[in-house]
């Protein structure tokens, strides 16, 4: 067992929050107030320790945070309670323009990507982004006031996954071959924009720690030889950096990255590594011990489809596993999902409760 100190549990969630709180998911969607009042009454109903990231990102959000594909929205293309859908079989971002990246740097590539999906113009994005922080102030304001620690401050995407996006998987990978030149000196060129986004966001919002999130670039979709030329140098460059600006990194890591845990032995101690329940977390323990902040990962089919003693069964059985050699945070796989049981949810903090 992991010894007297409790063990922690935070979460992350948006539709999860409109679901429980009765509010349509397009009202939750056009009402940042709506959205904030929902997701912070639903935290505090959990009884959980700590919420990832305090802002609270709508599409505009999203599209320009490392998503750029056109979204789908609940109550316009789709039902009035869904959950919004990222068109990522459409290209919005073309091979041509990776040299335009390399050339200009990603912000200001955004000016001429944002306008081709999201129906604003250029001059619209000065006042969108204004819109951005001034909401964030607000969300940031509100989570103080209820006295919930937050994780991280900002949040971005690493470079191989906003390109896979834009340029969708088929044609990404056809770059990779085709032209890889380029696809390399525009991640070169991505890299400063992000790091100093990110770096200047959690000090604005007081929160010296990011969350950077990585999928499409695990080893159970990209070769090795592909990891280290595509991703993981610019991924390393990045956390280097954050560490050097005195910035805790959490990686929020979907899909498979057990063939990738040899190069975790570059990622700065107390590094937070967030898994969806495809990496298993108890060989990256056998491998580093302590070195690393282990967080998940309670699988959504089975907060959304399971019994609360399966639930409780599955984060004991984690708990065993993995806190003996390494700290563990115990969260959701991923974000908790839109039809997640709340008694579910509950019953990860009542386990994390009675563990000494």
């Amino acid at each position: 067992m992991p010894g007297d100190k409790k063990i922690p549990v935070a979460f992350y969630f948006d539709f999860f929050a409109a679901a429980r709180q009765g509010v349509s998911s397009r009202l939750f969607i056009e009402d940042p107030a709506v959205k904030r009042r929902a997701v912070i009454d639903t935290f505090l109903e959990t009884g959980a320790d700590a919420f990832v990231i305090g802002r609270l990102p709508g599409p505009f959000s999203y599209a320009a945070g490392g998503f750029p594909n056109r979204i789908y929205l609940p109550g316009r293309e789709l039902p009035e309670n869904s959950v919004w859908q990222f068109g990522e079989n459409e290209e919005t971002i073309y091979r041509e323009d990776y040299l335009d990246i390399a050339e200009n740097g990603w912000n200001r590539f955004l000016e001429r990507l944002l306008p081709r999906f999201t129906g604003y113009e250029a001059r619209d994005l000065p006042d969108l982004f204004s819109q951005v922080r001034v909401e964030g102030e607000k969300d940031m304001a509100a989570w103080n006031r209820e006295c919930v620690p937050l994780l991280c401050g900002a949040a971005l995407t690493a470079p191989f996954e906003v390109l896979i996006a834009g340029r969708t998987m088929f044609r990404f990978f056809e770059d990779l071959f085709n032209c890889p030149e380029l696809v390399v000196a525009a991640l070169e060129a991505m890299v400063p924009d992000f790091i100093k986004g990110a770096v200047d966001s959690a000090r604005y919002y007081g929160i010296p720690a990011v969350v950077i999130t990585a999928h499409r670039s695990a080893g159970s979709l990209i070769s090795p030889r592909h990891f280290e030329q595509f991703a993981f140098p610019y991924l390393r460059n990045i956390i280097d950096a954050l560490e050097r600006a005195g910035m805790r990194v959490m990686l929020h890591l979907d899909c498979d990255w057990v063939k990738n845990l040899p190069y975790f032995s570059e990622f700065p101690e107390g590094t937070i590594i967030h898994t969806d329940g495809s990496t298993d977390l108890a060989e990256i323990g056998k491998i580093y011990g302590d070195r690393f902040i282990l967080m998940g990962d309670v699988p959504a089919l089975l907060l959304a489809r399971g019994r609360v003693e399966e639930v409780k069964r599955y984060c004991l059985e984690l708990i065993e596993k993995v806190a003996p050699r390494s700290p563990l945070i115990l969260s959701s796989g991923c974000d908790v999902p839109m039809d997640a049981k709340m008694e579910n949810v509950q019953a990860m903090v009542e386990v994390a409760a009675i563990i000494k």
